[in-house]
């Protein structure tokens, strides 16, 4: 369930704060210090991109250092993964809004494939990798997690 690259559509995600409970889909990123912690990220519908700057919409990476703002776009119904999967909805993953968490919390918390959780595919190489890549070299991710990506810090 927790492989780099797995899209898991919780039903519900529980929050770690005072969030109501709700569905939502998780990318796992990176499973950290032998398979004891991992790195992911929750996608979201949420457009945040800044309209007041020429912004292209495109599938993939949107980085402006300048404006300190990044994010992962991800086109409506375009197929990202290896069965052929793709998001529904216009889709976002914004750099800093990555997680890390212990993999026994979220094995107390869903537990039973297809009722807790579906992994609805693996993300393709080369899109796993332009997210790796994007959330690596964005400022706006945290130190920690940039260095945990691979990056030189």
């Amino acid at each position: 369930m927790y492989l780099p690259g797995n899209i898991i559509y919780f039903t519900p995600f529980y929050f770690s704060n005072d969030i109501q409970p709700k569905p939502k889909y998780c990318i796992i990123l990176k499973i950290q210090n032998e398979n004891d912690s991992v790195l992911f990220c929750l996608t979201t519908t949420v457009d945040h991109i800044p309209r007041n700057y020429d912004i292209e919409k495109r599938h993939g990476c949107i980085d402006r250092t300048e404006i300190n703002f990044n994010c992962y776009y991800f086109k409506s119904s375009q197929s990202i993964t290896k069965n052929a999967w793709g998001f529904p909805l216009e889709t976002y993953i914004y750099g800093e809004q990555l997680k890390m968490l212990p993999i026994r919390d979220f094995q107390s918390k869903y537990k039973i494939e297809n009722v807790d959780y579906q992994i609805l595919g693996k993300l393709e190489d080369d899109e796993l990798t332009a997210i790796i890549n994007c959330m690596r070299d964005s400022k706006t991710v945290k130190r920690k997690y940039r260095r945990s990506l691979g990056a030189e810090i």
